[in-house]
């Protein structure tokens, strides 16, 4: 008890033997990043309550608990090319999901045709030409057939006067345990193209924990042109981190006109990294072209995207 006593007597002679350290003051740069991050949260939040108040607003009552939703991705593109100069250019994508109206429907408004530029690895990760303005909107079926994804898409696009193209596509991934096959097949339709296939197959192959190797074999047929694309190629993919990855390509691209030949191959580095998780990534792509039109020599370019997700 007198060794509790004389504790106590000495702390409040001296005060506490130990004081609570003051917080560091919050940087500029820390300031910028919690606003940028609370802005996001309330620009989404505000999506998501117009579309629970659309959603509502169609169906005159409350089907399901899930909240519509609505998903907007804002890109914004940097090429670099030698003898073409520099081009850049901002894309939207904004995809409001009314799960009381139907759950299998989807509806997208955006600035750039997205089934156009889901068709290939050149318009899709490893990007390198600006996307072409094109403003619509694109409905969506789903519906799943077994492994099968099955899609259909018609799209308005608004131009004078307004024009209508259609796709309807298979995809499916196959697991070998080992390896992984991506087969896809879709047929689509626009007043610009006219009728076309594309097609693909491609394997990815698990070399360890960091590293994968993805074989690349796609083509593309249009009826107008009468034109045959392909591009084949090799996509090496390193995992440096849970946010960072690297990948390493060589890409061949041919066609039919006037006959079946090479028109280029292309070597390319690409570095991605995710900073917020659903909220902001980017991506730098260098590359080196080598065309038929320039003789197959060397023609350096890049590309930095970076992508804002609300």
């Amino acid at each position: 008890m007198s060794l509790l006593t004389s504790q106590s007597f000495a702390q409040n002679e001296t005060g506490p033997l130990e004081q609570t350290e003051e917080e560091p003051e919050e940087t500029a740069a820390q300031a910028f990043e919690r606003l940028f991050i609370d802005s996001n949260v309330v620009i989404s939040n505000w999506f998501d309550s117009v579309a629970e108040g659309i959603d509502l607003f169609f169906v005159n009552k409350k089907i399901t608990d899930e909240p519509s939703k609505i998903n907007a991705r804002l890109i914004n593109g940097s090429y670099i090319k030698e003898g073409e100069g520099y081009i850049n250019r901002t894309a939207l994508s904004v995809s409001p999901r009314f799960h009381n109206l139907e759950k299998y429907w989807n509806l997208k408004f955006s600035t750039y045709d997205e089934l156009e530029d889901g068709r290939g690895v050149r318009r899709g990760f490893l990007r390198q030409t600006p996307r072409e303005q094109n403003y619509g909107a694109t409905v969506g079926l789903f519906r799943r057939l077994g492994a099968v994804r099955v899609a259909f898409q018609p799209r308005i696009e608004l131009q004078d006067p307004l024009q209508v193209s259609h796709s309807l596509g298979f995809e499916s991934v196959w697991d070998f345990q080992t390896f992984k096959a991506n087969p896809k097949l879709e047929f689509y339709a626009s007043a610009s193209k006219g009728p076309g296939t594309f097609h693909s197959m491609n394997f990815n192959f698990y070399l360890s924990d960091i590293y994968s190797l993805t074989w690349i074999n796609e083509g593309d047929y249009e009826a107008n042109a009468h034109k045959y694309s392909v591009t084949t190629g090799l996509t090496l993919g390193q995992q440096l981190s849970e946010t960072t990855s690297m990948s390493y390509s060589l890409l061949t691209y041919a066609d039919n006109r006037d006959n079946y030949h090479l028109n280029g191959y292309n070597l390319s580095l690409s570095w991605y990294q995710l900073i917020y998780n659903k909220i902001l990534d980017y991506q730098i792509i260098p590359h080196l072209d080598f065309r038929q039109d320039d003789e197959f020599r060397g023609r350096a370019g890049l590309t930095f995207q970076f992508t804002v997700y609300f």
